[in-house]
């Protein structure tokens, strides 16, 4: 079974519909574009838009807002670069002072009063950090804890909450509410230690740890109402009944199956959208039977695919369907809308597609009040839940309601938007094609694969035709005491679809990783690129009579 991973970057930290998302974006990448063109007064200005569109600085993150400082430090506008600045400083305790000191836009006011004071801030936010970090993890645990006690098992059947889950921060340091080998306390409730090297993968998964299966969540994912949280926990209960498999859905970066899918998306939004206007059931059951004939229209043609895609579905998809609906968001249905906005964005559709629709169908039974989780060791179809338990029969399509519920679902559009995405896939397609298949390249196999682990950016990755997937942004950690040949990651900053790729595949049973060769080797560290590789004792690289290279185990 190999267990999704995420790494999701999240410009806005609340929801937004799918027309505003779209135009953030692009407002966003293009403050950035010019920024790196030395551009700043139109830089300046984009951002100053964004905020707009974002409904201010509180909906933009902290990376995003940093960000913003230097684009208006580079447009000498002192005035917005400190208004930015202290907001993070005030209000998001901001502590990264070596950065901050060292970022060349803001050299000019380094004598200024402001920037004394920014700095101390600073200096302060940095001392007081770790007890801040400790006391805001404790909180969101046991209100974790508290929301899931309160279910009491009801919605599953058993209770979700378990005490087996860690926090892990990305200065290497892991929480918990139960005592792990030498980890240090401050009241007997949370506990904390150095995690060890080799040990766990910075990812929202399950993992094991000190012998135990815990589930683990990164720290900046605790912001969203113990939603997260919540997710993992339910994979923790899910795994004692069955492990389900989670492999991307190949078929699914097909331009006729991302129409089909997106057109499922929108009936499942406008479905969602007449429940959070009070239309009534009978619009939301109608927009839900265009959602089920779109997804019957799309696994028929595509079935030999059928049984993965219900599995992952039901690994990913009732995980953050679990995570939604037991969580203190107060419109769970706006959030799952939003689910469908980020998933639609997405660059490929193979892994992220279940987290949208296992939410948003969930969601939508419930409020049709039918009777449709039976146990935790099924696998889940959606489309049988509906022809069971709302229709009450098996659905039927004609041409006519086909094309009728296309009408009603965006098609033109979405034909119009997938049709010229069609063709920037297939230059991508080329380009990696010719970078990592036809050129000369660095390959290692992983010889320890359970105790590999790896996280990656799902919206990143892009199926090779037959050759594999290939990932813009990765990172592996080696857990196998060396059977493994190491670490490696993608460099952030040059990690995106068509400027940088890691190919996977799979042959006999083993997996490999594909790089471009390398610009630079030492006995340690092996540099691209836009990837940084970190050997093991005792692995190195050989170069084989046909320009290509190798990691191997020295004998």
């Amino acid at each position: 079974m190999k267990k999704l991973c995420i790494i999701v970057f999240a410009l806005l930290v609340a929801g937004s519909v799918f027309g505003q998302e779209t135009d953030i974006n692009k407002v966003y990448q293009s403050a950035i574009e010019n920024y790196e063109a030395k551009n700043y007064k139109k830089s300046a200005g984009e951002f100053s838009k964004l905020i707009e569109l974002a409904k201010g600085m509180e909906n933009l993150s902290d990376y995003v807002l940093f960000q913003g400082a230097t684009i208006f430090a580079g447009n000498d506008n002192q005035q917005k670069t400190f208004q930015i600045l202290n907001y993070l400083i005030d209000n998001r305790f901001y502590s990264d002072f070596e950065r901050a000191n060292s970022q060349n836009e803001f050299q000019k006011w380094h004598t200024t009063k402001e920037w004394e004071n920014a700095i101390l801030k600073i200096k302060e936010n940095k001392a007081t950090q770790p007890v801040r970090n400790r006391q805001n993890i404790k909180a969101k645990l046991l209100e974790a804890k508290s929301v899931l006690e309160k279910d009491d098992g009801k919605h599953w059947g058993h209770q979700v909450w378990n005490d087996n889950i860690i926090v892990i921060d990305y200065d290497n340091t892991i929480y918990s509410l139960t005592k792990l080998s030498n980890s240090l306390t401050d009241d007997d409730t949370l506990y904390y230690k150095t995690m060890e090297s080799n040990t766990l993968v910075f990812v929202n998964t399950t993992q094991k740890y000190e012998g135990k299966e815990y589930a683990t969540v990164l720290s900046n994912y605790l912001k969203d109402y113990s939603s997260t949280i919540i997710h993992e926990l339910y994979h923790l209960l899910q795994f004692q009944f069955r492990k389900f498999n989670g492999d991307a859905i190949a078929y699914l970066d097909e331009t006729n199956a991302r129409i089909l899918l997106r057109l499922e998306y929108a009936a499942l939004r406008n479905s969602l959208k007449a429940i959070n206007e009070n239309k009534g059931t009978d619009e939301v059951k109608s927009y839900l039977k265009d959602a089920v004939t779109f997804r019957k229209e799309r696994q028929k043609q595509y079935s030999k695919y059928l049984n993965a895609e219900l599995e992952i579905e039901t690994l990913e998809g009732l995980a953050n369907y679990t995570g939604f609906v037991l969580s203190t968001y107060e419109n769970k249905h706006e959030k799952a809308i939003s689910e469908i906005n980020q998933r639609e964005e997405a660059e490929t559709y193979t892994r992220p597609f279940p987290y949208a629709t296992g939410s948003a169908y969930g969601l939508i039974f419930d409020y049709l009040n039918i009777n449709w989780k039976n146990g935790l060791d099924k696998v889940y179809n959606f489309a049988e839940i509906y022809e069971t338990k709302v229709s009450k029969s098996k659905l039927k399509i004609s041409k006519k309601a086909f094309d009728q519920a296309k009408a009603r679902n965006n098609f033109e559009e979405i034909n119009k938007q997938e049709t010229a995405r069609e063709e920037l896939q297939n230059k991508l397609i080329s380009y990696y094609t010719e970078l990592l298949i036809n050129k000369p390249t660095l390959k290692v196999a992983i010889t320890d694969f359970d105790n590999y682990g790896r996280s990656f950016n799902m919206n990143g990755t892009l199926k090779l035709k037959d050759k594999g997937i290939v990932y813009s942004s990765i990172r592996g950690r080696d857990k196998s005491a060396g059977k493994n040949f190491g670490n490696f990651s993608t460099i952030e900053g040059k990690d995106e679809l068509g400027k940088a790729g890691v190919l996977s595949y799979e042959e006999n049973g083993i997996t490999y990783f594909v790089f471009p060769l390398p610009t630079g080797i030492t006995d340690t560290k092996i540099i691209g690129d836009f990837f940084e590789i970190e050997l093991n004792p005792n692995w190195k690289t050989v170069k084989k009579n046909d320009g290509n290279m190798e990691i191997v185990k020295e004998l």
